[in-house]
């Protein structure tokens, strides 16, 4: 094994278990987080245009490319296809590879999850959603006459449950299974949230973590039914179009409904806006997009490793810990470091793992 790849190798398995914990539960420290105070002269806004600005002496994009791209390997996105830094609102550095450039839509893969969060928080203001604590059968009523001996329980289903996945429904990589008498297929094409609710569970709601790409599919089935609205044009009137963002593209469920698991895409640029919302506690331009207190309590409440709050995670990787972020497959980070004025955008995709340690040793000077 050539210097190269051996020092790459031993990066990617200390990253490893700086990333890995077996314990990614939910806090459940009683919620008791408030916005601050907005400041008088409100920031500044990338609505249209972005400002550039200078990096200060300690930035390294270099090392930081490398570190998101270790980061990213993890869950399977070695190559690094654009990387876009802002500091208290403006630009300080963005870059693009493998074809993309600033104007061209990426996956954003489970950051998509992210934006569903932000869209129920501004449903709960408008009053379309009672809050958190509602029940989710309240929004599939047909449901009670179709649920299936030993899953009452799922009466007790909530949204929080949902946004923290604890809702009980099967993680990632274990499949949807139903009662007899559910016709999966037709449901499929006529009602996708309600085939995601009739699914057997695996824990009662609120007692396990389990990440579940179809829990949030079903949130987005039901903003879409208290919003009255399909999920594309109620983001745009309430999200998109107030932060200038113009290129998102959803993909679509069988039924019409528009995804929450993933399927969203954006250019790094809006992506940027999107956190740059965050990283102003909901405001933007004068105006309250997201309530100010959902966005203090959407980050995990613990600052353990992996933890997890409202469709959120905290960012693991030393010696960035403390930041919280929004994370796709193959390495999608939107990242919010409040206290530095930091939003970090990252796209990335698979790669060869040859290339991969080419990259870090160019990047550590040793290739």
């Amino acid at each position: 094994m050539t210097p190269n790849k051996l020092l790459a190798w031993m990066l990617s398995v200390l990253s490893a278990f700086a990333l890995w914990n077996p314990q990614a539960q939910p806090n459940r420290i009683p919620e008791t987080r408030t916005a601050p105070a907005v400041p008088a002269d409100d920031g500044v806004f990338p609505t249209k245009e972005f400002a550039e600005g200078n990096p200060p002496l300690w930035f390294a994009p270099g090392l930081l490319k490398t570190a998101l791209s270790l980061k990213g390997m993890m869950i399977g996105g070695s190559r690094t296809d654009g990387l876009l830094v802002l500091r208290q609102g403006k630009l300080i550095y963005e870059q693009y590879w493998n074809g993309y450039d600033q104007n061209k839509p990426h996956e954003m893969q489970s950051c998509t999850k992210s934006v569903i969060s932000a869209l129920v928080g501004i449903a709960i203001a408008e009053g379309k959603i009672k809050g958190v604590d509602q029940k989710v059968i309240e929004f599939f009523p047909e449901a009670e006459a179709l649920l299936a001996k030993g899953q009452e329980n799922k009466r007790d289903m909530t949204i929080e449950h949902l946004l923290t996945m604890t809702s009980g429904l099967p993680g990632d990589g274990k499949p949807l299974e139903f009662a007899p008498g559910i016709d999966e297929l037709a449901l499929r094409k006529t009602d996708c949230g309600l085939l995601i609710f009739l699914a057997k569970q695996t824990n009662p709601p609120g007692k396990k973590f389990s990440y579940s790409s179809n829990g949030v599919n079903l949130l987005a089935v039901l903003l879409a039914k208290a919003t009255g609205k399909p999920l594309l044009d109620y983001a745009k009137e309430k999200l998109f179009d107030p932060l200038g963002i113009t290129s998102a593209e959803w993909e679509q469920m069988p039924d019409g409904n528009y995804a929450g698991g993933g399927g969203l895409q954006l250019t790094p640029r809006d992506m940027a806006r999107f956190g740059y919302l965050y990283l102003n506690y909901g405001r933007w331009e004068g105006r309250q997009i997201i309530p100010a207190d959902w966005v203090a309590q959407t980050p995990p409440k613990s600052k353990s490793f992996k933890a997890y709050g409202r469709l959120f995670w905290n960012y693991s990787l030393e010696p960035f810990c403390g930041f919280y972020e929004a994370n796709g497959a193959y390495g999608q980070y939107i990242v919010i470091e409040p206290s530095r004025g930091l939003v970090i955008v990252r796209t990335g995709c698979t790669g060869t793992v040859d290339q991969f340690f080419m990259n870090v040793g160019k990047t550590l000077g040793i290739g």
